[in-house]
């Protein structure tokens, strides 16, 4: 049991890593003052088996089906690396033949494209258990061999066994794929294929927002920005109602100080030209937060601290303290002017930096602000929620809806 925990830990780590690489291409999105293992606590609890670098639902069975492909040709260990390069490949060339370029893996690098779609949506597919195998990518392509030794001597001992008793690595359940999907396709799940991936998500995470929203059938549409936005057409359990009040809480109050950081940068960058939009956003968020304000005085940081603690999330002490500090500075304030202005809050968004990223702080140094281009880790904290969520959410709902229509 403790290898698995340790395989578990190591592949969330990878992902991890994946995604702030990813991050890294979207200055409004970097995690400039340390919040990302909050950020993501939150994520993992109501989206699980999810990732900003996911882009669409089908990928959820793309994967199992190139797997088994290349299982059912017996393809060996030392060669499953390039094969399922190869087969990915024609995957992405299938996609495009069937007229899809948005979400697709490798669109623009093709053959050179660094994450395949296995290495992108393995965590996922084991957190949703379509993918039964307990171990990492690199795990499965070792295991190969012998898995195909354990099988033959299955078959051979009894030839009339079950299919479902066979030795298997994914979800016996799983669709079947399309004759020619590796010819063209697309990302349109049949409903076959939808029901199966919303049973996966259900049976899996049946407490998690991810959830309730395939099962309420509510689509998530533009103007939803975060998950707070929606009216949800069936109340949220206590629990779960908790929850996501408290990731609005975090990320209502901490887009303050990601707004004050950029604006101080601004402010440190020769010209000013950013120093006007900045403290236009500040205003905003300083209104918005006016609004909730009889909510955010109630807001219990004590359950707050707890949840984090429950999701096993690890908190540097320097960022806990930091973030307790702003929330209070945060709420004592009597005018946006004063926060702006404060040197104690200015001081804690300096302070935080260099504890969190020593040598390479941009606050304090002239030469780092030089080539900033006017934002880095100023966008709210959305929880994954725009990238991959609400895609990946409407994918399954689509056809689900459009069988409910017809049933009408």
């Amino acid at each position: 049991m403790s290898s698995f925990t340790w395989l578990d830990y190591s592949e969330h780590e990878r992902r991890q890593a994946m995604e702030v690489i990813d991050l890294f291409g979207e200055d409004d999105t970097r995690d400039e003052l340390c919040l990302g293992t909050i950020r993501d606590g939150f994520a993992d609890l109501l989206f699980p088996g999810t990732s900003t670098i996911q882009t669409r639902a089908r990928y959820f069975l793309f994967v199992p089906w190139v797997c088994i492909e290349l299982e059912n040709r017996r393809v060996q260990s030392r060669a499953l690396d390039e094969r399922t390069r190869k087969v990915q490949g024609r995957l992405r060339d299938a996609l495009m033949n069937g007229g899809e370029e948005t979400g697709v893996i490798g669109y623009r690098a093709g053959l050179h494209v660094q994450r395949l779609p296995s290495s992108v949506y393995w965590y996922g597919m084991r957190q949703w258990k379509i993918l039964r195998f307990q171990g990492t990518e690199e795990d499965y392509r070792l295991s190969l061999d012998s898995f195909y030794k354990r099988l033959d001597s299955v078959v051979s001992a009894d030839a009339g066994e079950s299919p479902d008793a066979l030795p298997s690595n994914w979800d016996v359940h799983l669709p079947s794929a399309p004759a020619d999907w590796l010819e063209k396709t697309d990302f349109a799940l049949s409903l076959e294929e939808s029901e199966y991936v919303y049973n996966r998500i259900a049976e899996s995470s049946p407490r998690s927002l991810l959830a309730h929203l395939l099962n309420s059938r509510q689509r998530i549409s533009d103007d939803q920005f975060f998950p707070w936005d929606v009216i949800y057409q069936q109340p949220l359990a206590p629990t779960l109602a908790g929850q996501l009040l408290h990731a609005q809480n975090f990320s209502q109050v901490m887009h303050g100080a990601a707004l004050l950081y950029n604006l101080m940068l601004a402010e440190q960058k020769k010209g000013g030209e950013y120093i006007a939009d900045y403290q236009e956003e500040l205003q905003l968020w300083w209104d918005n937060l006016q609004a909730r304000r009889e909510e955010l005085d109630q807001w219990d940081r004590v359950l707050f601290w707890r949840l984090m603690h429950e999701l096993g999330v690890r908190v540097r002490p320097v960022t806990r303290i930091f973030v307790d500090q702003w929330i209070n500075v945060v709420l004592a304030a009597q005018s946006l002017a004063v926060l702006a202005e404060s040197h104690t809050a200015r001081q804690m968004v300096r302070s935080q930096e260099h504890a969190v990223k020593p040598g390479r702080a941009r606050l304090g140094d002239l030469r780092t602000t030089e080539n900033w281009q006017g934002s880095s880790g100023s966008a709210q904290l959305n929880y994954r929620w725009n990238r991959p969520v609400r895609a990946i959410v409407n994918d399954i709902l689509g056809p689900l809806l459009s069988e409910g229509d017809g049933n009408a």
